[in-house]
C-alpha cells in the first residue's frame, strides 16, 4: 500500500488536501471526517483505518474538507454546500484514477461527515456502494439548532447564537469558529429526509453513551427506515472512545475501534461481521 499526497481543486477555488493510499484494488473508501478535525479523525480513527483496509486490499481517499486540516480556507469558509462541493472534487479525481476500470466506491463518515455522505449516496446511487456513518449527525436541528445534549447546548444558545448575528462567528471550540452560512445552512437542511431514501446500504455505528451527538436520532430513524442497520456499542462516547475513556487507550476504546474497523470491512468486501 503507497500512500500519495494529492491536492484537489474545486471548483468555487479552494485546494483540498488528501492522502491515496493505493494498491492493486478496484474497491476504494472515501473518509469524510467531522468538524474542527482533519482528514486522520480524532485519534487517528480514519488513518488507522485506512491503514488496517489497505490490508484486506482496500484503497482509501481521506480528504480534509475546507477550513480544516491542510486544505486552505478559514473556518468560516466551511459550509454544508462547500461539503459536497469537495466531495464532488474527490470523486471526480478517483474516477480520472481510476480510469476505465471500474471503481467500487464505499463512503465512510463520522459525525458532521455523515450529511453529506447521505447526499452524496441520495445524489449518487450509480457511484456509492454503500455508507457507514460512525456517532453520526442525522438531524442539524436535534444536534444543534434544537440540541439535545448538554455539550451542544454550551454551543448553540441565545447568547452564542445573539454574538454570532452581531460578529459573524459562533465558535465550535477555541479555535474554531463557524460562520452564519453554515447556521442557516443547519437550520434549513434535513438529512434525515434523504436517508430513507437510498437504495444501497446504509450502517450507523453508534454509542448509546454519545455525550456530543444524540443516539436518539439515530435509533429513531433506523425504526422509521428499513434500509439503516443501526449498531449500537454501549458506553461508547463520541468517536470511539469508551464512556470514561477521554484520551481512547482503555481496552474498551480499544475493542470498539477494532470492532468499528470489522463493521467497514464487512460493508465493504461483503463478508459477515
Amino acid at each position: 500500500m503507497k500512500n500519495n499526497k494529492v491536492k484537489l481543486k474545486t471548483v468555487d477555488g479552494f485546494s483540498i488536501s488528501g492522502i491515496h493510499s493505493v494498491s492493486e484494488s478496484t474497491t476504494v473508501i472515501l473518509w469524510l471526517h467531522g468538524i474542527t478535525v482533519n482528514k486522520n479523525e480524532y485519534l487517528n480513527l480514519f488513518k488507522d483505518g485506512a491503514e488496517f483496509l489497505g490490508n484486506y486490499g482496500v484503497d482509501s481517499l481521506r480528504i480534509d474538507f475546507r477550513g480544516h486540516g491542510e486544505s486552505n480556507g478559514k473556518s468560516t469558509d466551511f459550509t454544508i454546500i462547500g461539503q459536497m462541493i469537495d466531495i464532488d472534487s474527490a470523486i471526480l479525481y478517483l474516477q480520472d484514477y481510476y480510469k476505465s476500470k471500474k471503481m467500487n466506491l464505499h463512503i465512510v463518515s463520522c459525525s458532521f461527515g455523515a450529511p453529506p455522505s447521505i447526499f452524496t449516496a441520495f445524489l449518487h446511487p450509480e457511484i456509492v456502494k454503500s455508507i457507514t456513518m460512525i456517532a453520526p449527525v442525522l438531524s442539524y436541528q436535534r444536534t444543534f439548532i434544537k440540541p439535545e445534549t448538554e455539550w451542544a447546548t454550551s454551543i448553540f444558545n441565545l447568547k452564542t447564537i445573539s454574538k454570532l448575528y452581531k460578529t459573524g462567528k459562533l465558535y465550535i471550540n477555541n479555535k474554531f469558529p463557524i460562520g452564519i452560512t453554515l447556521f442557516k445552512e443547519m437550520q434549513l437542511i434535513q438529512p434525515e429526509l434523504f436517508i430513507g431514501q437510498i437504495n444501497h446500504k446504509v450502517t450507523i455505528i453508534h454509542g448509546d453513551s454519545d455525550t456530543m451527538v444524540p443516539y436518539n436520532v439515530s435509533k429513531d430513524l433506523s425504526m422509521k427506515y428499513n434500509n439503516i442497520n443501526l449498531i449500537t456499542i454501549k458506553e461508547m462516547d463520541h468517536g470511539f472512545n469508551d464512556l470514561n475513556d477521554e484520551i481512547g487507550n482503555s481496552e474498551a476504546s480499544m475493542n470498539n475501534k477494532q470492532y468499528i474497523y470489522n463493521i467497514i470491512k464487512a460493508n465493504v468486501i461483503n463478508e459477515e461481521v
